[in-house]
């Protein structure tokens, strides 16, 4: 066939053979794109001087093709680099939001952006089944119907499954039905959580989207977020974050942290990031913060060894009294 009308064809192959088989460390010389092509797409009336043109159309179009003094070339530029794939392949592996199955299908999808030589670096993807991680395979049509369902301003109803040892109280709670009005969802640490409001109540609330199921979009509007308590001004998505770092229903406190040593200054970083007030007093390393307080119970206990909780009163009371129940569990 002549090549004009093929021209259309050669350089998504070619592309296409690029974007597979080359990189920095691995570039193609003009004979094995060749040699690609044909046994890839059955292509048998293609030579040198088409993949030389076709390479400098692709150049003239944008595409980041490097040609190499001593022969060959590379694509350099692919929709994410490297780094920013391994980043996200890791963050799917150690997520437990996800079942096996997905957690392979989205690395793959992820490393399908790259070339076949870099995609040996993540080998340890089939290992993704060595994680514990949810059973639950509504899990992308979940985030579907409720982003759905957040877009168009309606409540939606769900199943919510809680662990119980006694089984009678499992299958109980598998058939009961909530009405939910949905907000927004978040991830934290590795969880995947729905923002919202249990219409029976008029605070906000939130559950693991992995434990949702049998999601259904209501006809029914939500409750504006500003009918709920202490959100008459709206919900700011990254504030709600920063004060929940262990995403518990619970109420927000000011609260002040003895820090023990400087090293601990980076627990408090880590957790409360630029949010935090990080201040001298009487000699102490002293943080002030504004945190959900069931979470700061449990991060305060969690860091025992070298933080103190100096306020609010009442919370701190609330630790001793949990201190108390360890100590006679341990003596």
């Amino acid at each position: 066939m002549p090549l004009d009308s093929n021209k259309k064809l050669y350089i998504m192959y070619i592309l296409k053979v690029l974007r597979e088989e080359s990189d920095e460390k691995h570039p193609l010389r003009q004979l094995d794109i060749i040699n690609k092509v044909k046994s890839r797409y059955n292509v048998d009336n293609i030579d040198r001087k088409t993949i030389a043109r076709t390479i400098d159309s692709l150049i003239d179009m944008g595409v980041d093709i490097v040609k190499l003094e001593g022969g060959g070339c590379y694509l350099a530029d692919r929709e994410l680099e490297p780094s920013e794939i391994t980043f996200l392949i890791d963050a799917i592996f150690s997520s437990r939001a996800l079942n096996c199955k997905q957690a392979k299908d989205l690395s793959d999808k992820l490393s399908k952006l790259l070339s076949v030589h870099q995609r040996n670096r993540f080998k340890y993807v089939h290992k993704s089944d060595e994680v514990v991680r949810t059973d639950n395979k509504q899990l992308f049509l979940n985030i579907d119907m409720i982003s759905e369902a957040i877009e168009k301003g309606k409540q939606i109803s769900f199943n919510y499954t809680r662990h119980y040892f006694d089984k009678n109280k499992n299958a109980e709670q598998e058939e009961k039905e909530y009405i939910i009005n949905p907000y927004f969802m978040v991830n934290n640490q590795g969880k995947y959580y729905l923002v919202c409001n249990y219409d029976y109540y008029n605070d906000v609330a939130n559950y693991k989207i992995e434990q949702i199921r049998n999601v259904k979009i209501l006809d029914t509007d939500i409750k504006p977020i500003t009918k709920l308590k202490d959100c008459e001004n709206g919900l700011d998505k990254a504030k709600f974050i920063n004060e929940n770092i262990y995403m518990f229903n619970n109420q927000t406190v000011s609260a002040v942290i003895k820090v023990g040593d400087e090293y601990a200054v980076n627990y408090i970083v880590d957790w409360f990031g630029k949010d935090a007030r990080l201040y001298s007093k009487d000699g102490d390393i002293l943080a002030s913060v504004r945190v959900n307080e069931q979470a700061l119970i449990y991060w305060c206990l969690q860091y025992g060894e070298s933080v103190e909780l100096v306020s609010p009163e009442t919370t701190r009371e609330k630790i001793k009294d949990i201190v108390k129940i360890l100590y006679k569990k341990y003596q």
